[in-house]
């Protein structure tokens, strides 16, 4: 049973590891004052609370991974094209799968929200831009078989980045908003210690995101980037938020990176950011 001792302390220190870094980085930028303010003048407390978190995400990703494999579909679902609530593209992050959303997924049917698509990529076999292309197309079939719903944008990490490039592949199509979780608007300085070509292509300010600043226009939707101040794979601080102000920051509670995908108010909060797209709910 030696496990059961062993693989919480690995998972501990694989994210103690994570803030250490952040820790240097933030405090050794304009992103501490940030953490400060926001924090209520408690940085450690948030912190830690960022480290457990980080640790019992990291778990529940392992646990739930191998789910993507079990009952996948083959081909894209046909929703409905009666239902007048917007279709919902969610789109995980780098070296995940489908199984990021096993949470909300869930959360989102309970809401109402029957048509959900899964959008899943390889992080190892195509580029940035060929991802966003396979997403445009994606949303564009969705759309072809229920074309009077509107449809919606929701991407975590990476995901979210794919959701800004694919936006612009479809002013023609009725979005009503885009929300992202932990997305790496201006890249990270992390990228250098990630595997592969598309991890390493996330520089920080390099040519992916200028890329995608360059093809982008003004969007006549909602567009809303959830950022937790203790994000440990977005460095620094200030990578979190679009440089446009096109796109809204909403800071979250103090959770890892990962967490986001399962902190159930990070769930409240893309339910009533989906209603406000709709419309039905107001501004606060």
């Amino acid at each position: 049973m030696m496990w059961l001792v062993l693989l919480p302390a690995l998972l501990l220190a694989a994210s103690g590891l994570t803030y250490v870094v952040y820790w240097y980085d933030t405090a050794n930028g304009p992103g501490l004052e940030r953490l400060r303010d926001l924090s209520g003048g408690r940085p450690g407390r948030w912190i830690l609370h960022g480290l457990l978190t980080g640790a019992l995400a990291q778990a529940i990703l392992i646990l739930t991974f191998p789910s993507a494999r079990i009952g996948r579909k083959r081909t894209l679902p046909t929703p409905d094209p009666d239902a007048r609530e917007p279709i919902v593209f969610l789109v995980h992050g780098l070296y995940h799968n489908r199984s990021a959303w096993w949470f909300l997924r869930r959360r989102l049917a309970r809401a109402g929200y029957r048509d959900v698509v899964l959008f899943e990529y390889s992080s190892w076999k195509s580029d940035f831009q060929q991802i966003a292309e396979e997403l445009a197309a994606t949303v564009r079939t969705i759309h072809g078989r229920a074309p009077s719903r509107p449809l919606l944008l929701v991407g975590h990490s990476l995901g979210g980045l794919l959701c800004r490039a694919a936006a612009q592949r479809l002013a023609e199509l009725p979005l009503s908003g885009i929300i992202t979780l932990g997305s790496p608007h201006q890249g990270s300085r992390l990228s250098v210690f990630a595997l592969g070509r598309l991890g390493r292509a996330l520089s920080h300010r390099g040519p992916i995101i200028r890329e995608i600043e360059a093809g982008e226009s003004p969007l006549p939707f909602p567009c809303i980037a959830l950022a937790s101040p203790v994000d440990n794979m977005v460095l620094p601080m200030d990578a979190l938020a679009p440089p446009t102000g096109a796109w809204r920051v909403q800071w979250t509670e103090p959770v890892s990176h990962v967490a986001m995908l399962y902190h159930p108010r990070i769930h409240a909060r893309v339910l009533q950011l989906i209603r406000k797209c709709q419309g039905l709910e107001r501004e606060s």
